[in-house]
């Protein structure tokens, strides 16, 4: 009976190849599967560096719960399993930690071959306070759940770090800066990269363009926002419920007067449009 393996968790480089580790390559070249976030992404990182393509399992989101007993089963029969995603470090706002859980609770053994972080990265290059940071990865799309989501961050004491897709940095950027002005803040883009860009400055002077790829927001310490008052009940006008929400959501109180004008109309007429 062979003896179980361990479950290696690699970090592949998050732009610049020459960032892959001696103990990093080596552990891909003795590879009997590397599960992966896209195989063809992986394909061409093993190309470049002039390494043999073992078998890939593709490893996102989507599919990594369901590949759980599978791979815990190889790991079991002695397969040498290494664990990637595209760029950076697996499980850490990647995919992968389905398969950590699911390797620790059979009673295997997790490896890490550490290596390039945007995270760590950017905190080391922002001049920035870098202890103690927050990494809130990547805030929700939707632009309501996102203000949200920063009027809650805005109330973590010291650095917050964020991840961002490029489609979305600008409304991001604005967010930030409308709830925390006073705060300083720098936008890291193509970090390793040929054009690596880290823009430093106060919230509101950074710039709000979109940008290809990802970009890690790194925000410096700063006093606390306070907790949004709660509605009053004696005042259900729609001005006072529209004077509490912008509050709480940080936009203007015309925008929330007028949100709540239409959803009235939608609810006296839920037959029309």
């Amino acid at each position: 009976m062979p003896e179980p393996t361990p479950l290696v968790v690699l970090a592949t480089p998050i732009g610049n190849l020459g960032d892959l580790s001696p103990r990093a390559r080596q552990a891909l070249a003795d590879a009997e599967l590397v599960l992966c976030e896209d195989t063809r992404q992986t394909r061409r990182l093993l190309a470049a560096v002039g390494l043999p393509t073992p078998t890939l399992w593709r490893c996102d989101a989507h599919v990594e719960e369901g590949l759980a007993t599978a791979v815990v089963g190889r790991l079991r029969e002695g397969r040498t399993v290494v664990l990637v995603s595209d760029a950076g470090t697996p499980a850490i706002s990647d995919p992968g930690g389905h398969l950590v859980q699911a390797a620790l609770r059979a009673g295997l053994q997790v490896v890490a071959v550490p290596g390039p972080s945007s995270v760590a990265a950017a905190l080391s290059v922002c001049g920035l306070p870098g202890t103690p940071f927050h990494f809130l990865g990547f805030p929700p799309r939707k632009p309501s759940a996102r203000q949200q989501f920063v009027e809650e961050a805005s109330r973590l004491p010291g650095t917050l770090v964020l991840l961002e897709s490029g489609r979305r940095l600008g409304a991001l950027v604005a967010d930030l800066a409308r709830l925390l002005p006073d705060r300083e803040a720098a936008i890291c883009r193509e970090l390793t990269k040929l054009h690596e860009q880290v823009i430093r400055g106060p919230l509101p002077t950074l710039p709000t363009d979109d940008w290809p790829g990802e970009a890690v927001v790194v925000v410096g310490p700063g006093a606390p926002v306070a907790a949004p008052a709660p509605v009053e009940r004696e005042d259900g006008s729609l001005k006072g419920i529209a004077d509490a929400l912008a509050a709480r959501w940080g936009i203007p109180r015309r925008d929330a007067y007028q949100r709540l004008l239409a959803l009235e109309r939608e609810l006296a007429n839920p037959g029309e449009g």
